[in-house]
């Protein structure tokens, strides 16, 4: 099996750390890890920052392929790291520090994206609810939103003339 490193953005997180965890038995006493289907052991672990709201960072549990297969939230790095080493016995030393810049993930993001933006105020996908695309412009919900009622306090002004 082939280990590669991760892509600088899983999910929309900017990764910072990430250890290669396929031959350490998984003890499930350690973290609590949302997990989008049954989670025994990930060969791959990510430590990221959202791009949006940054908090508190989150571990990915990753398959080979660095796709999230369940995440788990910690207050630092850290404390991240503490987190995994309960799961994860030994691998504190296995930690490898990615030094990608907010720039750079954003960068690689809107590279996967195609640059995907509303087209009115210019946000990203992970920055909104949702966006529609149309053949000549992408919108957001809060465009939409902003839109639809500058549009209805316009005509009721004008039934009221």
């Amino acid at each position: 099996m082939k280990r590669s490193p991760p892509p600088p953005v899983i999910d929309a997180a900017r990764v910072v750390a990430y250890a290669f965890v396929d031959d350490i038995p998984y003890l499930p006493a350690g973290a609590r890890i949302l997990a989008s289907e049954g989670l025994d052991q990930a060969p791959r672990l990510a430590i990221a920052v959202r791009l949006s709201e940054p908090s508190g960072p989150v571990i990915f549990h990753c398959d080979e392929e660095w796709i999230s297969r369940g995440a788990s939230t910690a207050e630092s790095i850290e404390r991240a790291k503490q987190d995994a080493e309960c799961n994860y016995p030994g691998v504190g030393n296995r930690w490898i520090d990615t030094n990608v810049t907010v720039e750079e993930a954003l960068a690689f993001y809107d590279s996967e994206t195609a640059g995907l933006r509303c087209s009115f105020c210019g946000r990203r996908p992970f920055e909104v609810e949702g966006l529609i695309e149309g053949p000549q412009a992408t919108i957001c919900r809060g465009c939409v939103e902003e839109f639809f009622c500058d549009f209805q306090l316009d005509t009721s002004e004008m039934v009221g003339n």
